[in-house]
C-alpha cells in the first residue's frame, strides 16, 4: 500500500510539473486538424483491401460502437467534406505528400510532448538528415496506425459475420465473440501505445521498459470510453454548444484520450526510474538543464 500511495503521488507531482493538461490540449488542437488526412490516408489503404464503401462503412461502424453515435457521425461529415478525388497522377501524389505531412502533425506533437515528459531536446543546430529522419518517423507512425485500424476492422468485420451466422443458426448471441473482439482491441492499443513510447521521444529505451505503461494506458483507455460515454449521454452538450456539439464531443474525446497517453508516458518513466535505467538521449539530442 504504501509503494501504491508513493507510485500515485509521483504520478499527481509529475502531472503538475509536466503541464500534462496543456499538453494533452495542445495535442488535441493538432489531432483536430490532423484527422481529416489521417482518415483520408487510412481510407485510401483500406480501400484497396475492402472496397471504398465497405471500408468507409467498417470505420464509421467502428467509431461509432468505440466512441458513440454523435462522434461518428462528426467523422463521417469529415471525410465527405475531405474526400475529394482527383483522377490526374501528378495531383493524387501531391494529395498524399499534402495527407502525409498533416497527418504526421500530431505525431511530431506527441513526440515534442514525451521530449519535455522525459527531459530530453533536440539539439538547436540538428542536421538536415535528422531532421528528415523524424519526419520520416512520423510519417511511419501514420502509416502503422492505419494498418493496426485496417486489422482491427477486418478482424472485427469477421467477427461480427461469425456472430451473425451463429445468431441466425442458433438463435443466441455469443458473448464469448465480443469478448475476443474487445480482448483484440486491447491488444491494438497497448501495441501502438508501447511502440509510440520506444520510437518517438528523442531517448533510447528498450522494450521491456514500455509495456507496462503501454498496458495501462490502454486499461485506462478502455476504462475511460465507458465514463466518457456516460458522462457524454447524460450531459447535453450539443443544446449548448448548437451545430457545433458534436464537435465538441470529438474535441473533448481526443483531449481525454491525449491525457491517458500522456499519463501512460509518465508511468512509463516512473517505472523506468524506479528499475535503475538510466536516461541516454539519442545522438541528435540532449538533457534539458533544471
Amino acid at each position: 500500500m504504501p509503494r501504491a500511495f508513493y507510485f500515485l503521488k509521483k504520478l499527481y507531482s509529475n502531472w503538475q510539473e509536466d503541464r500534462i493538461a496543456s499538453l494533452a490540449a495542445s495535442l488535441a488542437y493538432y489531432t483536430l486538424f490532423s484527422l481529416p488526412p489521417a482518415l483520408l490516408i487510412f481510407l485510401s489503404i483500406s480501400s484497396n483491401f475492402l472496397g471504398e464503401q465497405a471500408a468507409k462503412n467498417q470505420l464509421i461502424a467502428q467509431i461509432s460502437e468505440l466512441l458513440g453515435k454523435n462522434i461518428a457521425l462528426q467523422v463521417q461529415e469529415i471525410i465527405e467534406n475531405a474526400n475529394q478525388p482527383s483522377t490526374a497522377l501528378v495531383a493524387r501524389i501531391i494529395s498524399i505528400i499534402i495527407l502525409l505531412f498533416g497527418a504526421s502533425g500530431a505525431f511530431s506533437e506527441i513526440q515534442a510532448g514525451l521530449n519535455i515528459i522525459w527531459k530530453v531536446q533536440a539539439k538547436p543546430h540538428r542536421t538536415w538528415f535528422s531532421i528528415f529522419k523524424n519526419r520520416f518517423l512520423s510519417f511511419g507512425m501514420v502509416l502503422v496506425s492505419a494498418f493496426l485500424l485496417l486489422v482491427f476492422i477486418v478482424f472485427s468485420t469477421l467477427l461480427s459475420i461469425l456472430h451473425k451466422h451463429i445468431y441466425l443458426h442458433l438463435g443466441t448471441d455469443i458473448i464469448v465473440l465480443l469478448f475476443i473482439n474487445y480482448i483484440f482491441a486491447f491488444i491494438m492499443i497497448t501495441l501502438l501505445s508501447a511502440m509510440m513510447f520506444k520510437y518517438l521521444p528523442d531517448i533510447k529505451l528498450r522494450w521491456n521498459n514500455v509495456w507496462v505503461g503501454a498496458v495501462i494506458t490502454s486499461l485506462l483507455f478502455s476504462l475511460g470510453k465507458t465514463l466518457i460515454g456516460f458522462y457524454l449521454s447524460h450531459v447535453h452538450i450539443g443544446s449548448v454548444y448548437g451545430a457545433a456539439g458534436s464537435l465538441i464531443i470529438l474535441l473533448i474525446w481526443i483531449y481525454y484520450s491525449a491525457q491517458i497517453f500522456f499519463i501512460g508516458a509518465e508511468i512509463t518513466k516512473i517505472h523506468s526510474m524506479e528499475k535503475g535505467i538510466k536516461i541516454v538521449p539519442k545522438r541528435n539530442a540532449s538533457p534539458v538543464k533544471k
